[in-house]
């Protein structure tokens, strides 16, 4: 983690300020510059000593938009091992909730989250985690994170959070209506970069408005695609299974300055399985590799005598080795510890 200064000269949130800060959100909506002002007065209220801003579209993998005092280090492990059990990533697209959590009010006894916790957290050389998740269309959302390297985020901090949220989706809104209003008139590159799948608008009469070059290329190739279409429009169901993908509906509000009253239609690659190779690899790094020899004879129903026997060692030792890996794996007896993780050797044996 880069060093920071002392965040106690931040302004209160009812300083004068403080409401400099919120002006300058307000001119930078529907410009380039929005999502750092914005997370710039999240971080003039909260104290924090690095942030993130995070886009989670449906089932692709989370793509980091932004971030501030961030090492190099932790974005690696963050990309390259723990976006995929990211939990505030799996908590979208569970349950697409909007709003604001903190790292504890997520947790679980997955072992998504143990991975996370044990391997980013220290690579971020962070403790908490303060997310504030504001949705773009009904699959994407773009996730704002404050993150403390000391201690955890208080009740006080996070009814902050909560007490700020209704004014900062409401600019965020905003924003989003600016710049699919700016479709009417160019290319919205903007826009576009946001909405990477295929993608159609239609206002309330079932009108296209706008498609972006995927959808187009994806309607050219797969006539069926209109049937499937019509059957969405017609129907009561949100999404049709295709060959190889998910086609998904959304209704739009009235507000909504493209289409108000229409619908968006998007096509998503089908869901994927929450444990494979990468999870049980990334799983396995947590321990030492004489923990794991021991783990995956108890993980085949191995008792201790057994394993001391089978790896030449002292029956104390193993034991003693035992309670090493449940702190690791944060459980306190070996039934939780196969519970925990029998989901990922059942399916790699």
């Amino acid at each position: 983690m880069i060093s920071t200064e002392a965040r106690s000269a931040l302004p209160r949130i009812d300083a004068p300020d403080w409401f400099a800060h919120a002006g300058e959100v307000i001119q930078s909506i529907g410009t380039k510059f929005f999502h750092r002002e914005l997370i710039a007065l999240l971080e003039a209220s909260i104290p924090s000593d690095a942030v993130w801003i995070i886009r989670y579209s449906g089932e692709a993998p989370p793509d980091v938009v932004y971030t501030h005092n961030v090492s190099s280090h932790a974005m690696d492990v963050y990309m390259n091992e723990c976006g995929g059990v990211d939990p505030f990533s799996r908590r979208w697209k569970a349950t697409r909730e909007p709003g604001v959590f903190t790292l504890e009010t997520l947790r679980d006894e997955s072992v998504e989250y143990l991975l996370y916790t044990r391997l980013f957290l220290p690579a971020a050389q962070v403790e908490d985690e303060l997310g504030v998740i504001f949705p773009a269309t009904a699959h994407n959302c773009f996730a704002f994170f404050l993150e403390r390297v000391s201690g955890h985020f208080t009740r006080a901090e996070v009814a902050r959070a909560q007490l700020m949220y209704p004014a900062l989706e409401s600019f965020y809104r905003a924003h989003l209506g600016w710049m699919f209003n700016e479709l009417r008139y160019d290319d919205g590159a903007d826009v576009t970069a946001m909405i990477d799948r295929p993608t159609l608008i239609e206002d309330r009469s079932a009108e296209p408005v706008w498609s972006n070059a995927a959808w187009n290329e994806r309607f050219a190739a797969h006539p069926a695609l209109a049937a499937q279409l019509g059957a969405l429009r017609g129907g009561p169901l949100p999404q049709v299974e295709l060959d190889d993908a998910v086609l998904k509906a959304e209704a739009l509000g009235a507000d909504f300055p493209l289409a108000p009253g229409g619908r968006m239609y998007v096509i998503e690659p089908r869901p994927r399985g929450a444990t494979d190779d990468a999870v049980l690899s990334n799983v396995l790094q947590i321990f030492t590799p004489r923990e794991r020899d021991i783990l995956d004879l108890v993980m085949k129903g191995r008792n201790s005598a057994e394993i001391a026997e089978t790896l030449g060692l002292g029956v104390g030792s193993v034991k003693n080795c035992k309670m090493r890996i449940y702190r690791k794996a944060d459980v306190t007896t070996e039934a939780a510890l196969v519970t925990k993780l029998m989901a990922l050797y059942e399916a790699h044996p």
